[in-house]
C-alpha cells in the first residue's frame, strides 16, 4: 500500500512539474515573441518585417482592448504608429496616435504614462514637422520636453526642434537647439541617438559653410554597426545631397541609388519618394528636373492646403468640450438659480400654512380658556344661585325658569367653544354633535361618516370641521326653521366631502355673520366651502378638506 502511494505521489509531481514548465515556456515565448516584433518594428530590415510587426500588435491590441487593459492597448498602439509612420502612412499614424492620447486620459497620472504621452507627442512632431506645419510641430516638440526625465529623451527632442528650424531655414536657431543636444552625448548610451544628433549636426554644418563629413561619415558608420536599415536609408539621402551640392554628381548617385535600394526593400512610399526626387536632381535630363520642381511645388501646396490633421481636429475637439463644459456649468447655475427660487417660494408657502395653522390652533385654544372660564366661572356660580334660590318659597316659578334657561345657554356656549379631548372617538363626538339637534321639531339625518378613517386626520383638521358643522346646525336652528337636515360625509381622491342640506327657509348671505366665520375656518385648513340658498328653497352646503 505504501509502495503504490509513494508511485502515485512521484506522478502528481511529474504532472504538476510538466505543466510548469509548459506554462513558463508558454509565457517565455510570449516574451520572446514581443521582443522579436518589438525589434522588428523598430529596425526594419524589410517590407515584411514592418507588415508582420504590424499584424503582431494589431491583433495584441485588439486583445487588450477585449480585456480592457488600457495599458498594453496604449503599449500596442505607439508601435502600430511608428510602423504605419514609416510605411509612409502618415494620416493613419497620425490618428492612432491620438486615439492613444485619450485613451492615456482615462490612465491614472504616473511616470510610465508620462514617458508614453512623451513618445507619442514626439512622433506627432517628427509627422507635422514632415507635414510643414511648423508652429504644430514646436508646440509637441516644447511639450514633450516639459515632459523628459532623461538626458536621451532632452537630446532626441533638442534634435527634432532642431530639425524644424533648418527646414524653415533659421539655421541660427537650428544650431542652437542642436548644439545642446550634441552637449549630452558624453552622457548617451543609445548608438542609435548618438548617430542620429551627429548626423543632423554634419548636415547642418554644410549648410552654414562648415564641413559636416566627418560628423555624417561616423554617424552612418554607427547605423552600420546595428545594421538599422531605416536609419541608414537617411545617412544616404543626406550623404547624397552633401555631393550634389559640392557638384559631385556621381558620388552623389551613388548614395541615391543605396538610398533607393533601402527605399524599395522597406517598400516605403514616402522613402521611394525622397530617393527617386534624388536621382532626378542628379539627372541631366532638364525635363527630369523640370518635373520634379513642379512636383515638389504641387506635393508643398497639397501638404499646406489640406489643414485637416487629426491632432488638430482633436485640439478643436477638446476645446468644444470645454464650451460645451462651460454651457454646461452655465446651465447648471440656472437650474440651481430656479431650484433654489421654487424651494424659496416652497418655503414662503410652507411657512404661511404654517403660520395659519398656529394661527387657527392657537384661536381654538383660546376659545377653550374662554369656555372653561365660563364653565368654571359663570356656569358653576350660577347654578349655586340657582340652588339657593330653589329653597326658598317667595322665589317665583317664572324666576326659576329664567334662570334654568340662563344655565343652560352658558354651558352650550361654553361647550361650543371647548377643544375636543383626543382621547374620545372623533366619530362618537360627531353623533353626539349631531343628536343634541334632534328634537320634536327638527329631525338630523347622518350618512356615510363610518366610511371615514377619522384616526387619519389630523387634529385642526378635524377640530375645524366640527366647528363649521356645529355652525352651520347652530344657523339652522336659530334661522332655518327646518324640519330635516340631512349631512352625507364621502371619501373621494385623498379628500373628505361633506354635503349638508335642510328644508328650512333659507337666508341671505351676508358678511361678517356665523357663515363668514365657517369660510375662514375652512380655508385657512386649505379646504373650499360652497353655499347654496334661497328664500324658501332651503339652505346647502358643500365642503371639501
Amino acid at each position: 500500500m505504501k509502495s503504490k502511494t509513494s508511485f502515485l505521489f512521484f506522478c502528481l509531481v511529474g504532472i504538476l512539474m510538466l505543466l510548469s514548465n509548459t506554462t513558463r515556456s508558454y509565457a517565455q515565448q510570449n516574451k520572446d515573441s514581443l521582443s522579436y516584433y518589438t525589434k522588428l518594428a523598430l529596425q526594419p530590415q524589410s517590407a515584411v518585417d514592418l507588415y508582420k510587426s504590424y499584424d503582431f500588435f494589431k491583433k495584441s491590441y485588439e486583445s487588450s482592448m477585449n480585456d480592457e487593459d488600457l495599458e498594453s492597448a496604449i503599449h500596442n498602439l505607439y508601435y502600430i504608429a511608428s510602423i504605419e509612420y514609416k510605411r509612409g502612412a502618415y494620416d493613419n499614424s497620425e490618428t492612432t496616435a491620438v486615439n492613444a492620447i485619450k485613451l492615456l486620459k482615462k490612465r491614472p497620472n504616473t511616470w510610465h504614462t508620462t514617458a508614453t504621452k512623451k513618445s507619442f507627442y514626439n512622433l506627432l512632431g517628427i509627422m507635422y514637422e514632415e507635414q510643414r506645419n511648423k508652429n504644430k510641430a514646436l508646440q509637441l516638440y516644447k511639450s514633450t520636453l516639459q515632459l523628459a526625465k532623461t538626458s536621451a529623451d532632452s537630446a532626441i527632442i533638442y534634435n527634432n526642434i532642431s530639425v524644424v528650424y533648418k527646414s524653415h531655414s533659421e539655421h541660427l536657431k537650428a544650431k542652437k537647439e542642436l548644439q545642446k543636444a550634441y552637449n549630452l552625448l558624453p552622457r548617451l548610451k543609445d548608438t542609435l541617438t548618438q548617430a542620429l544628433i551627429l548626423d543632423n549636426l554634419g548636415v547642418l554644418y554644410n549648410e552654414i559653410n562648415k564641413d559636416g563629413l566627418p560628423l555624417m561619415t561616423k554617424a552612418l558608420k554607427l547605423r552600420e554597426q546595428v545594421k538599422d536599415t531605416s536609419k541608414i536609408y537617411l545617412s544616404y539621402t543626406h550623404l547624397s545631397k552633401y555631393y550634389y551640392s559640392l557638384g559631385d554628381t556621381l558620388e552623389s548617385k551613388k548614395y541615391a541609388l543605396k538610398s533607393l535600394e533601402f527605399a524599395e526593400n522597406l517598400k516605403s512610399a514616402s522613402y521611394k519618394y525622397n530617393a527617386l526626387g534624388l536621382l532626378t536632381g542628379v539627372s541631366k535630363d532638364i525635363y527630369a528636373k523640370s518635373f520634379k520642381k513642379l512636383n515638389d511645388s504641387l506635393y508643398r501646396a497639397e501638404q499646406q492646403s489640406t489643414n485637416n490633421y487629426a491632432m488638430i481636429r482633436y485640439d478643436v475637439s477638446q476645446k468644444e468640450k470645454q464650451l460645451l463644459k462651460s454651457e454646461n456649468v452655465k446651465e447648471r447655475i440656472v437650474l440651481v438659480t430656479l431650484f433654489i427660487a421654487l424651494l424659496s417660494v416652497f418655503v414662503y408657502l410652507y411657512q404661511k400654512s404654517k403660520h395659519k395653522k398656529e394661527k387657527l390652533k392657537e384661536v381654538y385654544e383660546t376659545e377653550s380658556r374662554i369656555s372653561k372660564q365660563i364653565h368654571d366661572d359663570v356656569s358653576n356660580d350660577l347654578f349655586q344661585i340657582m340652588t339657593k334660590l330653589e329653597s326658598k318659597d317667595q322665589i317665583g316659578e317664572e324666576l326659576k325658569n329664567e334662570l334654568h334657561t340662563l344655565y343652560y345657554r352658558t354651558r352650550d356656549i361654553s361647550k361650543e367653544h371647548s377643544l375636543i379631548n383626543k382621547e374620545y372617538a372623533f366619530e362618537d363626538y360627531l353623533g353626539e354633535l349631531f343628536e343634541s339637534f334632534n328634537d320634536e321639531n327638527t329631525s338630523v339625518i347622518v350618512k356615510g361618516i363610518s366610511d371615514i378613517s377619522w384616526d387619519k386626520v389630523e387634529d385642526v383638521k378635524r377640530t375645524t370641521i366640527y366647528k363649521v358643522l356645529q355652525e352651520l346646525l347652530i344657523n339652522m336652528r336659530k334661522y332655518s326653521k327646518a324640519e330635516l337636515a340631512v349631512l352625507i360625509f364621502k371619501n373621494k381622491n385623498s379628500k373628505i366631502h361633506i354635503s349638508y342640506s335642510d328644508n328650512g327657509i333659507g337666508c341671505t348671505l351676508k358678511k361678517n355673520t356665523g357663515l363668514q366665520n365657517t369660510e375662514n375656518r375652512i380655508n385657512s385648513i386649505r379646504g373650499t366651502i360652497i353655499f347654496e340658498t334661497e328664500q324658501n328653497k332651503g339652505f346647502k352646503a358643500k365642503i371639501r378638506v
